[in-house]
C-alpha cells in the first residue's frame, strides 16, 4: 500500500508545473565558474592586486631629472626680457641618485606587497567558493524538505481517508479525523515557509554569481558523499603549502624584512649630481661646472630618525610572524572541526539511508494496512508516519552537513577534494 502511495505522489509531482523547472539540475561547477568570472567583490580585489604590481616599475625607477636656466646680473630695467644686458646665462641638468641598493630594496618591498595582494585575491576566491557551496547545499536541503513535504501530504491524505471510512462504519473516532486534518494543515503551512526559505537561499546564490536576486535556479541533484580517509597531519601539511592566507602572511613577513633592510640603507647618503653650462655675455669664453652633493644621515641630530625606523620594522616582522603562527593554529582548528563533522555526518547519513529509512517505510506500510483493517490505533499510525518523516529529514540534513563540512575543509586546506585526493596518491 505504501508503494502505491509513492507511485501516486510521483504521478502528482510529474504533473506539477514546478517539476518541469526543477528538472533542469543546477551544475555546481558552472555556478562556481560563474562566480569566479562575475563576482564584483572578487573583481575589485583582483584590480587591487594588479594595481600593486604596477607599483613595482614606479619605485624602481629614478626620479625625473631637473632641467633649468639661471640668469645672472640681469638689470631690472630689462624686465621682462631676462637675456637683455645680463652678464651670464646658466643651463643645468640635475639628477638625484639613491645609494646603490635602495631602488632594488624598494622593488623587493613592492614585489612582496603585490604577491601578498595576489594571494589575498586567491583567498577571497576560496571563500566565495565555500560560501557558494554552503548556500548550494542549503538549497538542496530546502528542496528535499519540499519534496518530502509533498509526499507526506499524500500519505496524510491517505490516513485521513482511512480515518473517515473507519468513522463511517463506527470503528473510529472523529477526533482521529480532526487530528489528521490538523497534521495536513501543518504540512501545508510548512510548504509556504519552505517556499520562502527557497527564495531567500536562491537570492543568496544569485548575489554570489552576480545574477538578479529573484532569478530561479532549478533543482539540485542528489549530492555525492565522498568516503575518503583523511588524517589531520596530512591535511595540516597541505594547508601550510596551499592556504592562500598563509602565503599572503608569508609575503607580508618578507615585505617587512625588506622594509627593515631598506631602513638600514637609509644610513647611506643619496647622491645629487648637477651639470651646468655657463654662457658668458660680452666674451667668447664659456664655462661648464659640475656639482656633486650628499645628504648626511649620520648627523647626530638625524641619526635617531633612521635607527628608529630600523627598530620599528623589526617589531613589524615579529608581529607578522606571530600573526602567521596564530592563523596557522586557527587553520588547524578549522581542519579538525571540519573533519569531525564530515565523518560523523557521513556515518549518520549512511545509517539512516540503509537502515532507518527502510525500517520506517516497512513499519508505516504495515501500520497503514493494520489501521485500515482496524487492527491498530490511529496514534500508532501517526507515530509511524512521523518516524518516517523524521528519518527522511534527518537523512537530508546529514547529507547537507557532510557536504557543508567538506566545503569548509576545502577552504581550510586551500585545495578542492579532487586536489586533496591527487596529493594523497
Amino acid at each position: 500500500m505504501f508503494h502505491s502511495i509513492k507511485i501516486a505522489w510521483f504521478i502528482l509531482l510529474l504533473s506539477h508545473p514546478l517539476w518541469a523547472q526543477m528538472q533542469n539540475d543546477i551544475s555546481l561547477n558552472e555556478l562556481i565558474q560563474e562566480a569566479l568570472n562575475n563576482n564584483p567583490q572578487l573583481h575589485s580585489v583582483r584590480h587591487q592586486a594588479d594595481a600593486a604590481k604596477e607599483q613595482i616599475k614606479q619605485v624602481t625607477s629614478l626620479d625625473a631629472p631637473q632641467v633649468g636656466i639661471e640668469f645672472y646680473q640681469t638689470p631690472i630695467r630689462s624686465f621682462p626680457i631676462a637675456t637683455r644686458n645680463n652678464m651670464e646665462t646658466d643651463y643645468f641638468v640635475q639628477q638625484m641618485f639613491p645609494w646603490p641598493g635602495k631602488l632594488s630594496g624598494m622593488g623587493k618591498i613592492t614585489e612582496n606587497n603585490a604577491a601578498m595582494k595576489d594571494q589575498e585575491s586567491k583567498a577571497l576566491e576560496k571563500k566565495i567558493i565555500r560560501d557558494l557551496k554552503s548556500a548550494y547545499y542549503e538549497l538542496y536541503l530546502v528542496q528535499r524538505k519540499m519534496e518530502i513535504n509533498e509526499e507526506n501530504k499524500l500519505i496524510m491524505q491517505k490516513i485521513i481517508d482511512i480515518a473517515i471510512k473507519q468513522y463511517e462504519v463506527g470503528a473510529g473516532n472523529q477526533s482521529d479525523i480532526l487530528r489528521a486534518q490538523t497534521e495536513l494543515t501543518q504540512l501545508t503551512n510548512e510548504s509556504f515557509l519552505l517556499e520562502k526559505e527557497e527564495g531567500i537561499t536562491e537570492a543568496m546564490i544569485n548575489t554570489l554569481i552576480s545574477r538578479p536576486a529573484n532569478q530561479p535556479l532549478g533543482r539540485i541533484a542528489d549530492l555525492e558523499i565522498h568516503d575518503i580517509k583523511l588524517s589531520f597531519s596530512q591535511l595540516a601539511a597541505m594547508a601550510e603549502d596551499s592556504r592562500a592566507e598563509l602565503k599572503a602572511m608569508g609575503f607580508n613577513i618578507e615585505m617587512f624584512k625588506s622594509e627593515q633592510a631598506l631602513a638600514k640603507r637609509e644610513f647611506y647618503p643619496d647622491i645629487m649630481v648637477r651639470g651646468m653650462y655657463k654662457n658668458m655675455s660680452n666674451t667668447s669664453k664659456d664655462f661648464w661646472s659640475l656639482m656633486i652633493g650628499f645628504n648626511v644621515p649620520i648627523a647626530f641630530w638625524s641619526k635617531n630618525k633612521y635607527q628608529g625606523k630600523v627598530n620599528e620594522f623589526g617589531k613589524h616582522v615579529n608581529h607578522a610572524r606571530m600573526e602567521y603562527q596564530d592563523t596557522k593554529n586557527m587553520i588547524g582548528n578549522d581542519i579538525q572541526n571540519a573533519l569531525v563533522i564530515m565523518e560523523s555526518s557521513r556515518k549518520l547519513a549512511d545509517e539512516i539511508k540503509y537502515h532507518l529509512i527502510p525500517q520506517a517505510e516497512a513499519a508505516l506500510d504495515a501500520t497503514l494496512a493494520s489501521y485500515q483493517s482496524g487492527k491498530t490505533s490511529f496514534i500508532m499510525t501517526l507515530d509511524s508516519y512521523r518516524m518516517l518523516l523524521m528519518a527522511k529529514l534527518d537523512y537530508s540534513m546529514s547529507v547537507m552537513n557532510t557536504a557543508v563540512s567538506e566545503a569548509r575543509l576545502e577552504q581550510a586546506v586551500g585545495l578542492s577534494m579532487n586536489e586533496i585526493k591527487e596529493r594523497l596518491k
